[in-house]
């Protein structure tokens, strides 16, 4: 097992952007995952428009993802352009469709649309096993990945971790922190041999939810001995060479 990318989320406006790349100089493989929701920028997880501009005027060379939640995923497929605006800078975008209120508000055919319509972007989908309907219309969309987090970003781990879906690049998240990553990782590389993948914390980097330097460094110092080259161009297909 690879990990492609070790995915940090949650960085917000009490976050200077410069100490998130200083620590992407020493692991490589760190990925910045930032989350939209627009009606609670400015709240600890979520940026505001002037932090996310100002994080990509200095980001480049850096793997960047972008999460969208709630009204950021609806406006994704309303093809709303303050949306597609802010994602146009970041390689990976993750459509959370555990989080926030988004149910039976989109049509699952044009969200496939939508990722179609747009191959600069590797599109995540956030999985559970309630939205294993959705993998057929995805068959042949060659810019999908699937994240295994029933948790969707509460912090709770799972009982426990499914073998990646072929066909499916497939990452990981739940629960994740600095004092059970060692134990996890382990765990997901018994059922992922032979795979690339990637691994995503946002609970598990926070302070009394405070984003938490400190914890980033202690979780990518512990994901680096599992690191692959060269994230940014590494296999997209999920099964490693």
């Amino acid at each position: 097992m690879k990990l492609q990318y070790c995915s940090i989320t949650g960085a917000d406006d009490q976050v200077d952007v410069k100490h998130l790349f200083r620590l992407a100089q020493d692991f490589p493989f760190a990925e910045w995952a930032i989350l939209l929701l627009r009606n609670r920028a400015g709240q600890p997880r979520f940026p505001t428009t002037e932090w996310i501009e100002n994080f990509m005027r200095h980001s480049q060379g850096q793997n960047k993802a972008m999460h969208l939640c709630d009204d950021g995923f609806l406006g994704f497929i309303a093809q709303d352009p303050a949306v597609r605006n802010l994602m146009s800078g970041f390689q990976r975008i993750q459509l959370n469709l555990k989080f926030g209120d988004v149910e039976g508000k989109y049509d699952p055919a044009e969200l496939v649309a939508r990722v179609r319509e747009n191959p600069q972007h590797q599109f995540i989908l956030q999985y559970t096993k309630e939205k294993k309907d959705l993998l057929p219309l995805f068959r042949d969309v060659p810019n999908h990945a699937l994240l295994f987090d029933a948790s969707a970003g509460r912090g709770i781990s799972p009982g426990h971790w499914d073998a990646p879906l072929p066909g499916h690049f497939c990452g990981y998240a739940g629960g994740l922190n600095p004092e059970n990553l060692q134990e996890n990782l382990n765990l997901i590389s018994s059922i992922a041999n032979g795979y690339t993948t990637w691994i995503d914390m946002e609970s598990g980097v926070r302070t009394d939810d405070r984003f938490d330097i400190g914890k980033v460094r202690r979780i990518l110092s512990i994901a680096a001995p599992y690191a692959a080259h060269d994230p940014i161009h590494a296999n997209k297909t999920g099964v490693h060479p």
